[in-house]
């Protein structure tokens, strides 16, 4: 059996590869999403996917944590602020 991740920072880390994944694959949807206000929509496949991965990945606790979902506004908006886009 594969050990799961059961240490916050850890998870943190893995999360943040997961979501950097995300952005560099599809930085034209990702820009053209922040551009029209739909990034969780534009990218809800790839979200889902790798809300699923991480999932089996960690602990449940560290899942409820909602680590994955903070570090994905992070990447997928934070880092993109560059972005012109009527969300900010």
């Amino acid at each position: 059996m594969i050990k799961k991740f059961d240490n916050p920072d850890r998870a943190r880390r893995y999360a943040k590869t997961v979501a950097s994944d995300i952005k560099l694959y599809n930085m034209k949807v990702l820009e053209k999403a922040i551009m029209e206000d739909n990034v969780f929509e534009a990218l809800g496949d790839q979200i889902n996917e790798a809300r699923e991965i991480f999932k089996g990945k960690v602990t449940d606790e560290i899942f409820q944590m909602n680590i994955l979902d903070r570090v994905l506004v992070d990447v997928l908006l934070y880092e993109m602020r560059h972005v012109k886009s009527p969300i900010w």
